[in-house]
């Protein structure tokens, strides 16, 4: 009886295994064969393509804050010095804490702005920023039904940002232990169903996954419903065709689901020497 069981078990892992590579393999076929911007070299390098070579277009001429966060995502990747980037981030940051909208400084009224200046610092490894002023801002620009607006003020929170928010809010030290963060989540599960899209579905996963919260297998398949048989994802399930951004939102999800540890991760280990060290004596060992 026990021999069967093991045998199950095992036949069952295979199948699991097998049917998880099927999903992302197609998935990323899909995007080598798209132009790529820095969002789709993210996600090829979750899933462990080598993306040094990837075309990324210059941002140096921009006067958004957003456009060096964006280009950084995709260069880190591409294992470009990104300093340079990071500190003109960082000099955005506003004495009330923000990381303004505009690259001179200037602008206190884009929320992803400030969510991105968090993340993308983070993947980069150069937190050399005041992170206190900067979760205090990011407190007081959570909404009443605990999500975040795209713009200061706002009152209509949205699934996505909010779910970036989640992950701004895990770097800036907060858990799921925290009354922000479970007010934010519970915001996401009520709202899901009703405004569920690949990219909301995606990025919640990416935020449970910073946050080291279980996923269920079932939010995982919700997810899965969206993907075509070609690999790409549509952005909602009563579209017929997939498209880029839908599909680079749903690789990252699947590889983060997958790794158990979200792609921002990743970045701030691989420009972390001493995080490198560690991986190198495990290995050996």
């Amino acid at each position: 009886m026990k021999k069967i069981i093991a045998l199950t078990l095992m036949v069952f892992v295979i199948f699991t295994s097998f049917s998880f590579a099927l999903d992302v393999n197609s998935t990323a076929k899909y995007l080598e064969k798209k132009k790529l911007d820095e969002w789709g070299i993210m996600a090829l390098y979750s899933y462990g393509k080598d993306v040094k070579n990837k075309p990324l277009k210059k941002v140096d001429q921009s006067i958004t804050t957003t456009d060096y966060e964006a280009y950084m995502m995709g260069a880190i990747p591409k294992g470009e010095d990104v300093t340079n980037y990071a500190e003109e981030i960082i000099k955005t940051q506003r004495e009330n804490g923000k990381f303004a909208d505009y690259i001179d400084g200037t602008g206190d009224d884009l929320i992803n702005a400030h969510v991105w200046g968090v993340i993308s610092l983070y993947a980069a490894n150069k937190e050399n920023y005041d992170k206190d002023k900067a979760l205090k801002w990011l407190k007081e620009n959570q909404n009443e039904d605990g999500g975040f607006s795209v713009f200061v003020g706002a009152p209509n929170s949205d699934i996505d940002l909010t779910s970036m928010g989640l992950i701004a809010y895990s770097i800036l030290g907060l858990d799921d232990k925290t009354e922000e963060v479970k007010k934010a989540i519970d915001f996401i599960e009520d709202n899901l169903k009703t405004r569920e899209s690949c990219e909301g579905l995606s990025y919640y996963i990416l935020a449970r996954t910073k946050l080291g919260m279980d996923i269920d297998k079932t939010l995982y398949n919700r997810l899965l419903k969206y993907q075509l048989e070609d690999g790409s994802f549509k952005h909602l399930k009563s579209f017929t065709r997939g498209n880029y951004m839908a599909s680079w939102h749903g690789l990252l999800a699947m590889m983060d689901y997958k790794n158990k540890k979200t792609v921002f991760t990743k970045l701030h280990n691989m420009n972390n020497p001493n995080q490198e060290k560690k991986v190198v004596v495990k290995t050996k060992i």
